[in-house]
């Protein structure tokens, strides 16, 4: 799934409306602090939410996407509540394009609800259809791509739920290793130990790379090893085999387990093994990119994204100088808010402004006027 243009207006007591905005592979969401850009990725992620797991969200949305080399639009909205508390769906139509048409596929409607010229019966209205009609063989594939929206949190508790220990799951390793199914273990609700357990075995060469990478940004490591809890903690017992990854740094004898790695190491494993588990056509959400990282893993993320060669489409909001300054002005969007109205401006709309000065891109865009104006 790759979202081409997007608009969304929230219907909550805030009412925050962004611009509509035609995004690329690599977008990078810059502005002041309190501008939008994190509001603008929640609302990408809940609108996945709200189709894969049916957690209603209050809001319009227009959205124009490609998955599986065909371009839909989807225009969906939500009534704000009303006094009786009733949530529902007022409005959702789906169409596809052909040869600069839309073809309808779902009209949908207070009162009618039309998929493929066939009147429906009744429905939940608290659903989207891309939902209710998973198992249609048009919609299916609508469904798989909406539910490879991934967006990460990294705070402490976050980074220790990841790194904690689990027993490697019977069911999953059967699943994914008699298939070769990656996505299986993209869905899999497992820590990262067990992941990258099962990826030592089932796809060694996806594991190496992770490992290749994790090594580039922290050359100190010197050995890595999937170990069992009991070579770790004896004493603890959880009834089941229980991978845990450990590394081994140059000069020292002392193999450390995931759960006592600092926070950017964590952090940077957990990066690198969700995108090359994420299956072609995921989008990857990740909001200031730069918190809890030393300078070589900070140094080490823009070109890694602009060389990998894998379908994925990435939302990084950031304000640290190198990363601004080393992905180019125009991946960059730039976000400016005047109450709840978020406008957002293209980076490519300041490359030839830009491109006469010698000053780096950083210095130039806190200094432009639509950028430093902030909330007003």
């Amino acid at each position: 799934m790759k979202i081409l243009e997007y608009h969304c207006r929230a219907l909550d007591q805030l009412a925050w409306d962004f611009d509509s905005v035609k995004f690329d592979n690599i977008n990078l969401l810059v502005g002041d602090t309190a501008t939008g850009k994190t509001r603008l990725l929640n609302t990408l992620f809940n609108l996945g939410r709200f189709v894969t797991v049916k957690e209603f969200k209050y809001g319009s949305w227009n959205i124009v996407f490609e998955h599986a080399g065909i371009t839909y639009t989807w225009d969906l909205q939500t009534n704000s509540q009303d006094s009786d508390g009733e949530e529902r769906i007022v409005k959702e139509n789906l169409s596809k394009h052909e040869n600069q048409t839309l073809v309808p596929i779902i009209e949908r409607n207070d009162k009618s609800f039309v998929f493929a010229d066939r009147q429906m019966p009744k429905l939940s209205s608290r659903e989207t259809s891309i939902s209710l009609l998973q198992e249609e063989d048009n919609i299916r594939p609508l469904y798989q791509g909406f539910s490879r929206i991934q967006r990460r949190l990294f705070s402490e508790d976050a980074l220790m739920q990841v790194s904690t220990f689990q027993v490697l799951p019977k069911r999953v390793i059967s699943q994914v290793g008699t298939k070769g199914d990656l996505e299986k273990l993209f869905v899999a609700d497992m820590n990262l130990s067990c992941k990258l357990c099962i990826l030592s075995r089932h796809f060694k060469k996806v594991y190496q790379v992770i490992i290749d990478y994790f090594r580039q940004v922290f050359p100190f490591v010197q050995e890595h090893s999937i170990k069992e809890l009991s070579e770790i903690q004896p004493n603890i017992a959880l009834g089941g085999y229980c991978p845990v990854f450990t590394i081994r740094e140059r000069g020292s004898k002392q193999w450390i387990p995931i759960h006592e790695f600092s926070s950017g190491m964590k952090k940077i494993l957990l990066i690198l093994t969700d995108i090359f588990i994420l299956p072609d056509g995921g989008v990857y959400i990740i909001d200031e990119y730069e918190n809890s990282l030393g300078v070589s893993a900070i140094d080490f993320f823009p070109q890694f994204i602009l060389d990998l060669e894998k379908n994925v489409q990435f939302f990084i909001t950031s304000h640290h100088p190198y990363i601004i300054n080393a992905i180019p002005p125009s991946n960059w969007f730039v976000f400016h808010r005047n109450g709840m109205k978020v406008s957002i401006r293209y980076g490519e709309d300041l490359i030839r402004r830009f491109e006469s000065s010698k000053q780096e891109y950083f210095i130039q865009l806190i200094n432009d006027p639509f950028f430093s104006r902030g909330v007003e």
